[in-house]
């Protein structure tokens, strides 16, 4: 079987590989987290489409037959370029586009939230596909959300004080249901709950994810075939930092071995 691709610009894309690994167990994964250039949030669209490529391009060079965009900044932003540099016979799934269409299934029309980087906001990919399918968008940019939890401040004062201030007021009290366009967010999920109204749904789009990312390879998947070893498993980063290493097996929920694999190409 060839390995699963997953990449994101850190640590909170772990959260999406973690649903791929239980969705379809002891398939091989190859995550590739860009520590160099995190956050890409923060970064221009040329920016992040020009690292995502790259990213994607390494990927398949290590062999991966199938690649999930674990980062809403680069979903938003790279995913026409990710597609046209992986190929028609490679499957690309992003964050966007399965969430989009779970609330379809689910909810009434309606208001729908999104809160998330500033990139991932400003490209307007959740508003136009929320637009498409029916709701109304309201979003809202959460940028130093993902900084404060990769940094391990969640469940603290620091998290609980930026998410009063982004969804205090009534901030969304109009909408059925908010969707975390950051990966980073479900570990503080119950901290973002307890700021909105009863009635308001969280949508952690990473079940959803793993779940398109198996009908996509489904013909992949072959019955009886060997089930590989943990050790199948491997994480990439592009600059090994104590933080990320830390922060790893808080978002991953089990043990992981980091390797550190340079994109001299990308380095600023």
């Amino acid at each position: 079987m060839k390995p699963i691709g997953i990449f994101d610009s850190g640590i909170g894309g772990l959260t999406v590989a973690r649903a791929v690994s239980e969705a379809i167990p002891g398939h091989p994964i190859v995550y590739f987290g860009d520590t160099a250039h995190l956050p890409y949030g923060e970064k221009s669209a040329t920016l992040i489409q020009r690292y995502s490529v790259r990213i994607a391009r390494e990927l398949l060079d290590l062999g991966c037959g199938s690649l999930v965009v674990a980062c809403n900044s680069a979903s938003s932003n790279a995913l026409d370029a990710i597609r046209s540099a992986a190929g028609p016979g490679i499957p690309v799934i992003d964050v966007v586009t399965p969430a989009v269409n779970w609330v379809q299934s689910k909810y009434e029309r309606g208001a729908i939230g999104v809160i998330g980087t500033r990139a991932t906001i400003a490209s307007g990919w959740y508003q136009q596909l929320l637009h498409e399918a029916g709701f109304t968008a309201q979003a809202k940019a959460t940028p130093l959300l993902a900084s404060a939890i990769e940094e391990g401040f969640q469940h603290g004062r620091v998290s609980s004080a930026l998410i009063e201030a982004y969804l205090g007021e009534g901030a969304f009290d109009s909408v059925q249901a908010i969707i975390l366009g950051c990966t980073h967010y479900p570990l503080i999920a119950d901290q973002i709950s307890a700021q909105l109204p009863s009635h308001v749904e969280l949508i952690d789009s990473a079940n959803v994810v793993a779940q398109a990312l198996r009908s996509a390879i489904q013909e992949q998947l072959v019955d009886g075939a060997e089930i590989p070893s943990s050790t199948s498993q491997r994480f990439l980063v592009s600059d090994l930092t104590d933080s990320f290493a830390r922060g790893a097996q808080r978002f991953y929920a089990s043990p992981i071995t980091l390797q550190e694999r340079k994109l001299s190409s990308l380095l600023d």
